[in-house]
Formats: structure tokens, sequence, C-alpha cells
């Protein structure tokens, strides 16, 4: 493992670039083994890729909300965009890990494959995945083994990034064998919308700047303001903004986070603003809220989270 961790790395590096698989374009956004320090936690947070974590070793545990799972040798889960969740790390017994980030976006073009269908599709459906840790059968491992091999041999760029898709390929396999679970693609929406909906997602700042938001998609602001409510009805500040209140909304769930963490992790600089926004959005102040969802909870039977298994 350790002669992994040290040869691997520079060509994770450059393996991390776009690849265009019929209809579908891969982006990879980091490849990394897991090392994680002194670390005894990571605090909640949401990313607007794909994160995928195989455990090598050890084991860790990663919270969905407020379900937690634990994870260990041989287990994995993976993580859509936008889905809230935070880990933590026992002392004394490190995990060690890979993890692969990526995001996907269809060409302009749709392109049927072998199976008669969109291949940006069917890899788009691993957004409707069931959060939660899944037990290996050998195959992912065998995989992943394959990957460090061919990597450390000198492969092409190009055939390591396959190796990768096929990965990508398996976890679609899964998810339609998982037992009740529902998969549907996203909607396909205008081009304009979608790259506005990237960059709001993507977006960290507390001060929209809505001139170079059109800037970067070679427009006038003016321009873009009328073609965006013309497509949504509604503005670019407003949708910014029920983004990060339906951030919000996720963060109330997790009662370790105080009302004033969760406003500036949502992206909002003023507490005032944001307790007006959040009641006019959901019809009851972030505290009420809060209150109201731990009753409907207490009322509800809640199941032993202990992971999900494959079939």
């Amino acid at each position: 493992m350790e002669e992994l961790k040290s040869l691997l790395p520079p060509v994770f590096n450059q393996i991390c670039q776009e690849i265009r698989i019929n209809d579908a374009i891969i982006e990879w956004v980091d490849i990394i083994f897991e090392q994680i320090g002194t670390a005894s936690k990571c605090p909640p947070h949401a990313h607007t890729w794909f994160e995928f974590n195989y455990i090598l070793s050890g084991h860790m545990v990663t919270w969905f909300g407020d379900e937690f799972v634990k994870v260990g040798e041989g287990e994995f889960f993976l993580i859509p965009p936008g889905t809230i969740h935070s880990h933590s790390y026992t002392r004394g017994n490190p995990h060690e890990g890979i993890c692969f980030r990526w995001r996907i976006r269809c060409a302009s073009t749709e392109i049927e494959d072998v199976q008669g269908e969109s291949f940006c599709k069917r890899l788009q459906q691993l957004h409707t995945w069931k959060s939660g840790s899944y037990r290996d059968n050998g195959s992912l491992q065998g995989m992943l083994e394959q990957f460090f091999h061919e990597a450390l041999t000198g492969q092409s760029e190009l055939a390591l990034q396959l190796l990768l898709i096929h990965i990508l390929e398996y976890l679609c396999l899964l998810q339609q064998s998982m037992k009740g679970q529902v998969s549907s693609s996203k909607t396909v929406r205008d081009p304009l919308v979608r790259k506005v909906e990237v960059y709001l997602e993507d977006f960290q700042s507390n001060r929209l700047n809505v001139g170079e938001l059109a800037a970067s998609l070679h427009m006038s602001y003016g321009h873009l303001s009328r073609q965006y409510k013309k497509l949504t009805g509604q503005t670019i500040v407003n949708r910014m903004n029920h983004i990060r209140l339906e951030k919000a909304k996720e963060l109330m769930k997790l009662p370790s986070l105080r009302i004033a963490e969760i406003a500036e992790q949502a992206g909002f600089a003023d507490l005032c603003y944001f307790s007006r926004a959040f009641k006019k959005q959901y019809g009851a102040s972030p505290q009420n809220y809060r209150r109201q969802q731990a009753a409907t909870s207490a009322n509800v039977p809640q199941p032993l989270a202990t992971g999900d298994s494959l079939p």
C-alpha cells in the first residue's frame, strides 16, 4: 500500500481530465488515496461532483443527514452531487481508502449506445443512488487491483480512464439491481439554464456577481438576465437564494449545528436576512422549522441505520 501511495499520485494527476464516451463527457475531478492525518472528523458539506469511496483497510463513520453508517474494509459508498454528508474517523484505527471524484454532462448530440440508450443518461442515473454503506462482492476490488496494476506498469492515460469508466458502468448495474430502487435520469434542460445552474451550485462567495457570470458565458448582463427569466420564470438571484435555502434546510437535520453556522455554511452573511428568507420560503422561522422537524421525527419509529446490503 505504501508503494502505491508513493508512486501513483502523479499518474492520478495526469488522468484527471475530460473524456468523452458516446454522448457522455466525464470530467475526472480528483483521484486520491485518502490520508486523514490527525483529523478526527470532516464537517457537514456537499459538493457538485460525484464521490466514490472504497475502504481498503480500517473503518470510518459517514453521516448522511441525521443517519450514520459505519464503513469498513471491503465496503464502499457513493455520494451524488448536492448530498449533505460528514465523516468521522476512529483514532488508533485509521482507515485507508481510494476516492474518485467526477462530474458528468451530456454532449449536445444524443447518441445511443449498443444497448439502445443514451450513455450519458445511463450514467446520470447515479444521481438517484441510495445513501448507505455497501459490501463489495469482490468485483470492485478486482477492478481496482487491475487499475492499480496498469497504472504502475505505465498504461496510457486513455486506457486508465476507460478502466474507471468500467467502474462507473458497474455501479450503474448495481443500482439497477437494488431492491426498491427506482432509477430515473435528470430532466434535460436548456443548455443556458444548465450552465447557470452549474455556476450557481459551484458558487461559494456570499455576494453573487451576475456580471461576472454573464461575462463567463460571453453574454451581456441584461441579455443573460432576460433569457434566464424567460426560460425559468425566475431571476438568477432568486434561484441562487433557493439553492442556498435548500442547502440550509438539509443542514437543519444536523442538531449539532447552530442556526448561525447553518446560515454561514449555506452562504448567507446576514443572519436576519437568512431568517426572513427562510420563513418566507418554508412558512416558519429556522428555529420553529427545526422544532417542528424534531417533533415529527420523535413520533415516527426510526429504523436502525446499519448500512445496506447488495444482492
